[in-house]
């Protein structure tokens, strides 16, 4: 079996030689639309934050943004009621699982 380091990286860290942020949002990318087979259902931002444990919930919430605006991932109420930032009140999919 495969190990996956990518949750031990912080990716707000300064003096990487690549382009962190980008690379955070296609991590997010990859775990909201399944790390081994599709992903049956959506995830919270609560969820990726656990993810990416090792980088700092600003950042990965501003990366979920980003990952939004590039069209990643998307966005949908869990309810008609939800409101964005309570308390995972919106989950995320992947583009294909529309």
């Amino acid at each position: 079996m495969a190990v996956t380091y990518t949750r031990c990286i912080d990716y707000s860290a300064p003096g990487w030689n690549f382009d962190s942020a980008a690379a955070c949002q296609k991590e997010i990318a990859r775990f909201v639309h399944g790390i081994r087979t599709p992903r049956r259902s959506p995830v919270t931002a609560a969820q990726i934050v656990k993810w990416l444990r090792a980088t700092p919930p600003e950042f990965v919430h501003a990366q979920i943004d980003a990952a939004l605006m590039r069209g990643l991932i998307r966005i949908s109420p869990k309810s008609l009621g939800s409101a964005r930032g309570a308390k995972g009140a919106y989950v995320y999919h992947s583009p294909q699982h529309v």
